[in-house]
């Protein structure tokens, strides 16, 4: 399944020609992923208020294609490319109006526990939600 998670390009996202400053596109990559996780009912808050556990990203890449300006819309499509035991890697397609491919990124976050610091197996319920979201392999 893939997640999609409608945004619109603001001035701050700009660089002084009103074009997207390219690392905002990893803003829009961790808007998706924070709309996705509270979609299904695990936010941030709860995440560091209430849970044992963190993903933290440990790696992030992104291209940029296409520019985009001030008022764009853009939707940005999610999934899972790979579950781990520890670590899960995410997908982020970036496109202007639905259908024009602007940019792509991906993450990779590993799950840690709070109080150690130290890697820790995906608890059960985030995990099925991820598996949710994976990608089949072709």
């Amino acid at each position: 399944m893939i997640y999609k998670s409608n945004l619109v390009v603001r001035m701050y996202d700009t660089d002084a020609a009103g074009i997207l400053y390219f690392a905002n596109q990893f803003r829009f990559a961790h808007d998706a992923f924070e709309s996705l996780m509270a979609s299904e009912g695990l936010n941030f808050q709860q995440m560091f208020e209430v849970e044992p556990f963190l993903f933290v990203i440990v790696h992030a890449e992104s291209d940029y294609k296409i520019s985009l300006k001030v008022g764009d819309p853009i939707t940005v499509r999610t999934w899972i490319e790979n579950i781990g035991t520890t670590s899960f890697s995410i997908a982020y397609h970036i496109y202007k109006n639905d259908e024009i491919l602007v940019g792509t990124a991906k993450t990779v976050h590993v799950c840690i526990d709070k109080h150690t610091r130290e890697k820790t197996p995906i608890p059960e319920k985030p995990l099925g939600f991820l598996r949710k979201y994976l990608a089949p392999t072709l």
